[in-house]
């Protein structure tokens, strides 16, 4: 009996709902022309129950797709519900079955797409959307792959990478995207999604493989753009636009065309770079680029890439290695290696050698081949960041010689990272390539004293030899050891190319002074043959350091601190300099310095002294005066003062006079001359300020004798003023004199009256004119002074000899005694007021003759009688000859000395005067 068509399609419905294949198929095969294959498949995608296991319904479909099933498959159809269904009935209940239509699909030429493809993408989508098993999915299509290429693209493209990304690689993570939301991504999108997956894993427990990645998530997906971009016509692909991020290809340097998608995959490396370089250069070296794809066990044939189209694609690839290289802002030792790996990388993946590893003998035996066109054709624009990924970028465009100046740079960058100076790899190329000497010469500076820093890693003479060697290598990258057979003018290149290589010697030079490492520096630049630099370079930078450990130090001690750096490195060079000047210098510094520390300075403030306050003084030889006032009875150590002023000299520290050029005039005898005078003076003064007149006296006596220049016995009496050094000897003799003296009475108050009136005699002698009336108003009063006590002296003997003890047996009565003869004496001021007055160049000439025998024993009497004598004739013009040859001596009986001087010097100056008003001389009574 045959059977109204509603009938059978409502049976089909049935058995697909109750998921009974085995019915289903049979009722098909009874009833082809009415169960269409459409009408079937689209009964199966609207009520089959997504979670029936794909394996029943397959093989039925491929047989129904196929034209498979026979009239043999037929059945028993009598029990079937809807047979007791009427016609009409059956009819209205087909038209409310609203079976989904099966999409549809067209390939990238624009063909449709076949309904068994249809169907099982929309079932597909079906079961990704009701229960999300991709599993179940591969079931489905695993059979049909070799049904359709566009199916097997679909499969390759959008389901094995969510296969792999949820149930392979990340099983733990929950699922991101269904088909239909990851279908819809961008290109840009997708390759970021597909990989930070692998960034979010924990470093330290999971071993992350973005090769892995790219290699089977990234390169499926890539393989369906891939697919549509193999479609396009020549045409297509020559008319084009220019590069955005929707056009599917882009021209490179020579006009070849790129794919675009892949671009994105580098633009994403390039990125990474920044932030984990490590890890980008890790997934650099593990990936061989777009060729390398894992499609599992869905490859065929036609899943190589056109050949045409990525024959570029390697060398975008190795571009981003290149790239990644300029971009990363690490600076770690780690950064340097995975940097040489990826240069190794970009030489293999385009097949040029590279075979030299980061070590400086294997640069050196290979020097650096880049031609002048390529450095004329670089600049700092191919840096930035959009720019490096550019075909047209020299720079990163990976050729032979783009590739050994990557090479040279990650080595320099590895050298200062081990001199300790972190420094990313573009600020190196920059600094190389680019930079002025003023950044060069700042980036040595910085490099020297990070090496500085870190000294404690260079523990013997070999390390800083090869710090030294790494720095020449540095300055020019060896090109200065390389010889050019083609005569082509050498390149600038290198790190500290644009300074001079001298500066270079000179900064390791004090760099090795300032470690300490003196030996080292004088077998290096000092005994070794060549020499590195000029002997006189070596002795400007020793000194340089040397100045600058004595200004550092902190006690003056030389046997500490900074004080002993500078003993040691003057003592080991020195030899090497026997005749500086500036070395000698610098020894007498030490030695004064030294002789210093064992006095208590205290400068301005409470500030305590330290040894640069010697060179900073504008006048050293006054810290001697300080320690004088500072240090009780140090005036008693006049020797060692003097041994200080006199190295004080020879330092060159002596103040220059500012009135006169008679200081650039003196020698180093004539300076210590007058540094000492000065110290003694200052001596002087310390011991009266303490009490110690004897000490004073001494001083003055044995001390301060006139200056030799006066005596003639220096060259150059002429030229040469002794004002300062007379200044000094009359002051300090003037000051000891009119010192009051405590604490004495009798004849030894007399002898400190005798002594003082001797210190203003000499003080006479000396003192400018302007300056005579108030040493001779001391010389006044001591002689008052003095007779005074002779008065009271004569008093007392008077009074005790008049005495009489009668109470004593044998006594004399007061008729008995005669009168005592006295001594004959000098005649007093009041005497000799009373007889004529005598010349004034008599007065002079004796007081300069009684003065010479006593005060200066050694100098000749003519010279000080001259001297006086010029003195007074300064102040008085005589009226007539006669009067300046009188005599000088009265033909009376030797007398004291001190009554000699009081009388020539007081009473006959003063008759002197009178003699000048026209009074008649002594000697004219006569």
């Amino acid at each position: 009996m045959e059977r109204h068509p509603a009938h059978v399609i409502l049976q089909a419905i049935q058995h697909i709902i109750e998921a009974n294949v085995p019915a289903l198929r049979s009722l098909v095969a009874s009833h082809a022309g009415v169960l269409k294959v459409d009408l079937v498949l689209r009964a199966l995608l609207t009520y089959l129950p997504e979670s029936t296991d794909p394996g029943l319904y397959t093989g039925f479909i491929r047989d129904l797709f196929d034209g498979n099933l026979s009239p043999l498959d037929a059945a028993d159809e009598s029990s079937s519900s809807t047979s007791e269904l009427s016609d009409a009935e059956a009819r209205r209940q087909v038209r409310k079955l609203h079976l989904l239509q099966l999409t549809r699909y067209f390939d990238n030429d624009g063909t449709l797409v076949d309904p068994l493809s249809s169907f099982l993408l929309d079932r597909a989508h079906r079961i990704d959307l009701e229960i999300g098993a991709l599993p179940v999915i591969q079931q489905l299509l695993e059979p049909f792959l070799d049904h359709s290429q566009y199916l097997r693209t679909w499969a390759i493209s959008k389901l094995l990478p969510l296969l792999r990304l949820n149930y392979e690689y990340y099983p733990d993570r929950a699922p991101e995207y269904s088909i239909r939301t990851f279908e819809a991504l961008q290109v840009g999108e997708a390759v970021s999604s597909l990989l930070s997956e692998a960034l979010r894993q924990d470093h330290e427990h999971h071993d992350i493989d973005l090769g892995r990645d790219l290699r089977g998530l990234v390169g499926p997906w890539m393989y369906g753009y891939s697919r549509k971009r193999r479609k396009l016509s020549t045409v297509e692909r020559g008319n084009s636009q220019k590069p955005t991020t929707e056009n599917t290809l882009t021209q490179d340097l020579e006009g070849r065309s790129t794919s675009l998608e892949w671009n994105y995959v580098n633009d994403w490396l390039l990125e990474l770079s920044i932030r984990d370089f490590s890890q980008a250069a890790k997934a650099f070296q593990q990936w061989d680029g777009p060729q390398d794809v894992d499609y599992g066990d869905w490859e065929d044939g036609t899943a190589e890439a056109d050949k045409e189209l990525e024959m570029d694609e390697p060398i975008c690839y190795a571009q981003s290695g290149l790239a990644m290289i300029y971009s990363a802002h690490s600076t770690s030792s780690n950064a340097f290696v995975e940097s040489d790996r990826t240069i190794h990388r970009v030489a293999e993946l385009l097949g040029f050698p590279a075979d030299r590893k980061l070590r400086l003998d294997d640069l050196k035996s290979s020097p650096l081949e880049i031609s002048a066109g390529f450095i004329g054709s670089l600049s700092p624009a191919h840096l930035l960041h959009n720019d490096l990924l550019r075909a047209s970028n020299s720079l990163t465009y990976p050729t032979n010689e783009a590739i050994e100046l990557a090479t040279f740079t990650v080595f320099s960058g590895h050298i200062l990272q081990s001199l300790g100076l972190l420094q990313p790899i573009k600020d190196i190329l920059t600094t190389a390539v680019f930079a002025s000497a003023s950044d060069q010469r700042h980036i040595l500076r910085k490099t020297l004293h990070a090496l500085r820093q870190q000294h404690s890693n260079f523990k013997d003479d070999s390390s800083w030899k090869r710090c030294r060697e790494e720095l020449l290598w540095l300055y020019d990258w060896g090109l200065s050891d390389s010889s050019r057979a083609d005569g082509t003018p050498k390149l600038s290149l290198g790190v500290f190319c644009k300074i001079d290589v001298v500066e270079l010697e000179v900064e390791f030079l004090k760099m090795l002074l300032l470690e300490g490492h003196n030996n080292l520096a004088v077998y290096i630049y000092c005994a070794q043959s060549p020499i590195p630099l000029p002997l006189n370079l070596v002795e400007k930078a020793t000194l340089d350091i040397a100045f600058g450990f004595y200004d550092n130090a902190s006690n003056g001690n030389r046997s500490r601190g900074g004080m002993k750096k500078t003993s040691d490195l003057v003592a080991i060079f020195q030899p090497h300099f026997p005749q500086s000047e500036a070395y000698k210098q610098i020894n007498a510094l030490l030695l004064a310095t030294h002789a210093l520390s064992y006095y208590t300075l205290v400068l301005h403030h409470g500030v305590p002294f330290q040894p640069v306050n010697i060179r900073s003084s504008p006048d050293a030889p006054t810290l001697i005066e300080r320690v004088l006032k500072q240090n009780a009875r140090s005036y008693a150590k006049l020797e060692d003062l003097l041994e200080i002023g006199r190295n004080l000299v020879k330092a060159g520290l002596m103040k220059s006079d500012q009135n006169t050029s008679a200081a650039q005039f003196y020698s180093t005898e004539r300076q210590s001359a007058i540094v000492e005078r000065r110290i003694i003076a200052k001596a002087i003064e310390a011991a009266l300020a303490e009490g110690d007149f004897d000490t004073a006296y001494s001083y003055v006596v044995n001390r301060l004798s006139p200056s030799e220049a006066s005596q003639g016995k220096l060259p150059g009496i002429d030229e040469m003023p002794n004002t300062t050094e007379d200044d000094i000897t009359w002051q300090a003799a003037y000051q000891a004199g009119r010192s009051p003296i405590k604490g004495t009475s009798g004849s030894s108050e007399l002898r400190r009256l005798e002594q003082r009136m001797e210190l203003l005699s000499q003080a006479l002698l000396l003192a400018p004119s302007q300056s005579l009336q108030e040493v001779l108003s001391s010389w006044r009063d001591c002689e008052n002074e003095m007779n005074q006590l002779l008065t009271q002296e004569s008093e007392a003997e008077s009074t005790w000899n008049s005495r009489r003890d009668f109470s004593l047996p044998g006594g004399f009565g007061q008729e008995d005694i005669a009168d005592i003869p006295q001594k004959p004496r000098e005649p007093t001021r009041n005497a000799m007021n009373e007889e004529a007055p005598m010349g004034l160049f008599d007065v002079a000439r004796g007081a300069a003759s009684a003065f010479s025998k006593s005060a200066f024993p050694l100098r000749s009497p003519g010279l000080a009688d001259s001297t006086l004598r010029g003195l007074v004739r300064a102040q008085v013009q005589p009226k007539s000859p006669a009067a300046s040859e009188a005599g000088g001596h009265d033909g009376e009986g030797r007398v004291r000395k001190r009554d000699m001087v009081s009388n020539m010097v007081t009473g006959g100056l003063a008759s002197g005067i009178g003699w000048v008003l026209g009074a008649p001389s002594a000697r004219d009574d006569h």
